[in-house]
């Protein structure tokens, strides 16, 4: 028998099996893809999550960006410049591995390739069911992303979803070099949402992400941004499509007696900005602390959702209403960056994990008056090309 079967390899999955792994439990990690395996999604790492891993994942950096442009309606653009890394560009299918290779590093037992159907109750444990076989564990964890299965199974939904399509644009070097260090949010992408442009070691990450569930026409948007932002030199673009967590700060329930979920599972994604590794992380790390209080006897799986819904929930619940007032007034918000720069100074503490979403409300004047200022030297430019 199993101490843990995770069902999904992403990074809350390995980060948790390399840790429990690492400690003496015995795991299996059930991954239905076979790594390397793609994984849509922009690909860039805050330096609020860079400094949550706990371990070097420099091989898998691609570009450190130092600048980001924001694109506003009316054609207005402004350039933020900080004086340390803000973002770490990786591939996905690079950092996927890397970090599964380190889960098996340590002892966890690796199956790709094979797919979780179902699991039942069995004596004191559960018995997994897969594609290729059965097998028994003490504690299910629900790694398996925004649509997960295990979550579907064992009556633990959470949150809702929005949509997101991204291409992998290729084109020439020069290219590449000429956004290398930079980003690019364009707020006039799609609706309730943004568009971006990240600088990968080939190509370019080009999508558009938004938290509404539906939009007709996000073909149509994502085309626009990869003809502005690329002018018709592509050698190959290859599209792809992802769902978004999109959660409003509720309470949930994120476990049952012998089950837990982490990671995109969760539906625990920064509804302000999208970013969805540093949640996973996080929770994998809490995941964890309270895994080895159950095995020991100090706590039973309960208090995983009330560590989550005490220590990630109430932040995201803020982000939440940050974002439907931001979304909301974009022509405001724009107007408020261009005569207070410094209220971009609050974003940057949030993506360095200077400070949080907590208390929005205040702390935006504070910045935008300059009472607070960033611990990160900021510079911002007005209207750039």
């Amino acid at each position: 028998m199993y101490d843990v079967i995770i069902v999904g390899g992403g990074p809350a999955g390995s980060t948790l099996g390399r840790k429990l792994s690492k400690e003496g439990y015995k795991v299996l990690l059930i991954e239905k893809h076979v790594f390397p395996r793609y994984k849509a999604c922009g690909g860039g790492i805050t330096k609020r999550c860079y400094k949550l891993l706990d371990i070097d994942i420099s091989q898998c950096v691609e570009d450190i960006t130092n600048e980001i442009i924001f694109r506003f309606p009316n054609d207005r653009t402004i350039a933020l410049q900080t004086g340390e890394p803000i973002i770490y560009q990786v591939d996905r299918t690079k950092f996927d591995k890397y970090l599964i290779d380190k889960a098996a590093y340590h002892g966890c037992e690796i199956y790709d390739g094979e797919l979780f159907y179902d699991f039942y109750q069995h004596d004191k444990g559960l018995v997994v069911v897969t594609d290729r076989g059965e097998y028994e564990t003490k504690v299910l964890v629900g790694a398996d992303g925004i649509n997960s299965n295990v979550a579907h199974k064992a009556n633990l939904i959470n949150g809702k979803k929005g949509i997101a399509l991204e291409g992998e644009v290729y084109v020439d070097n020069s290219l590449i070099d000429g956004l290398k260090g930079k980003v690019v949010v364009d707020f006039n992408a799609i609706r309730y949402g943004y568009g971006w442009v990240f600088p990968k070691g080939d190509r370019l990450s080009i999508g558009v992400g938004t938290f509404l569930n539906k939009v007709s026409d996000i073909k149509e948007m994502l085309s626009k941004m990869i003809e502005e932002n690329v002018d018709g030199n592509i050698k190959d673009c290859k599209i792809y499509g992802h769902q978004l967590s999109f959660p409003d700060g509720s309470d949930g329930v994120f476990n049952n007696d012998k089950i837990i979920l982490i990671g995109d599972a969760t539906r625990l994604a920064d509804p302000f900005t999208g970013e969805g590794i540093y949640n996973a992380l996080l929770t994998a790390d809490i995941s964890f602390d309270v895994l080895k209080k159950h095995f020991s006897g100090e706590c039973g799986l309960d208090e995983y959702t009330i560590r989550l819904n005490r220590e990630v929930v109430p932040d995201v619940g803020w982000a939440y209403r940050l974002a439907q007032f931001t979304y909301n007034n974009m022509d405001f918000i724009e107007k408020s960056v261009r005569y207070f720069p410094n209220v971009l100074s609050y974003f940057v503490d949030i993506m360095m994990g200077d400070n949080t979403y907590k208390n929005f409300k205040l702390k935006v004047p504070m910045y935008s008056l300059r009472v607070m200022t960033s611990k990160t030297k900021i510079k911002v430019e007005k209207n750039v090309s």
